[in-house]
C-alpha cells in the first residue's frame, strides 16, 4: 500500500515544499490523502456523475415535484434494512408508504398526484423516514435533505416540516456577474445590528448590505444560513444541510 501512495502525483505539491520545506517530513501522509480523496472522486463520478453534480444532490434528494405534480422522494441509507415514508399525509402511519432500494445505498419512492392533480403531500405538512436497522430497530429519522425543520418550544426533537408553497418564489432580479477577483465579506444576518435580538433579513438589506458595498466588496459569505441547534455556536452545529435556519426565518 506505501507504493501505491509513493505513485501518488499531487498538482504543484513540489512548489508548497518549496515554500514550506518543514512540510517535507509528511509528504508521505500528503500523498496517502491525496490519494484518498482521488479514490473518492473517482466514486463520485460513478455514482452521482461528478463532483458537480453530487453538490446538487439536494435537487433529486428529499423530495422533488415534478411538473405533473409527481413526488421523487430519494434518500441513501446504505445499512437500512428498509425504508418507509411516514406523516401528516398518511396519519402517521409507519409502513404504507415503502421505499425501493436502488444501487450505492440509495432508496427510492414516487408518491402520484390526487385526483384533484395536487400534490399527495400538502405544504407545511410533517414528515419523517422511518429506518428499519439490520439490528432490528425502528429508527424516525429528518432526511438530511429537508428544507425546512423546525422545533417547538422546550423540545429537543426537530421536526421535518414539507416546505412545498403552492407559488414558488420567482427571482425577479438577474444573476450577477462573476467578478476577475473576489473581495469577500463574511458575515451574519442575525447579529447585524446594534439592537439586542436576532435581525432579520430585511434589516440586513436595509442597513447592510448598502454598506459592504460601498466598502468595495463583491461577495458575501452568509453564515448560519444553514438550520443549526444553538445559536450562540454561530451557526457551527448544522443540523439540517439544505434548510434555512428558523432563526431567522421567524424574523423575516
Amino acid at each position: 500500500m506505501a507504493d501505491t501512495w509513493d505513485n501518488v502525483t499531487i498538482p504543484e505539491f513540489n512548489s508548497l515544499l518549496q515554500m514550506d520545506p518543514y512540510l517535507k517530513q509528511y509528504e508521505k501522509d500528503f500523498r496517502r490523502r491525496y490519494g484518498l480523496f482521488e479514490k473518492r472522486l473517482l466514486l463520485l463520478e460513478e455514482a452521482e456523475g461528478g463532483f458537480d453534480q453530487f453538490t446538487r444532490s439536494y435537487r433529486t434528494f428529499g423530495v422533488n415535484r415534478m411538473a405533473d405534480n409527481r413526488l421523487v422522494l430519494r434518500e441513501w441509507a446504505p445499512a437500512a434494512e428498509a425504508l418507509f415514508l411516514t406523516g401528516d399525509f398518511n396519519g402517521w402511519d409507519n409502513f404504507s408508504h415503502p421505499y425501493k432500494k436502488k444501487e450505492f445505498g440509495k432508496w427510492e419512492l414516487c408518491l402520484p398526484p390526487k385526483h384533484d392533480k395536487s400534490p399527495a403531500i400538502e405544504h407545511n405538512t410533517k414528515l419523517k423516514v422511518v429506518v428499519h436497522t439490520k439490528k432490528g430497530e425502528r429508527l424516525y429519522r429528518i432526511s438530511p435533505w429537508a428544507k425546512y425543520a423546525t422545533q417547538a418550544e422546550k423540545q429537543v426533537i426537530y421536526d421535518w416540516v414539507h416546505w412545498d408553497p403552492p407559488q414558488p418564489y420567482l427571482h425577479i432580479h438577474p444573476r450577477p456577474k462573476k467578478p476577475q477577483s473576489l473581495r469577500i465579506y463574511e458575515s451574519h444576518v442575525g447579529i447585524a445590528s446594534p439592537d439586542p435580538k436576532v435581525a432579520s433579513y430585511t434589516n440586513f438589506t436595509i442597513n447592510v448590505l448598502p454598506r459592504i458595498k460601498d466598502l468595495g466588496y463583491n461577495c458575501i459569505q452568509l453564515m448560519a444560513v444553514m438550520e443549526h441547534a444553538y445559536y450562540a455556536s454561530f451557526g457551527y452545529q448544522v443540523t439540517s444541510f439544505f434548510a434555512a435556519s428558523r432563526y431567522i426565518i421567524i424574523f423575516y
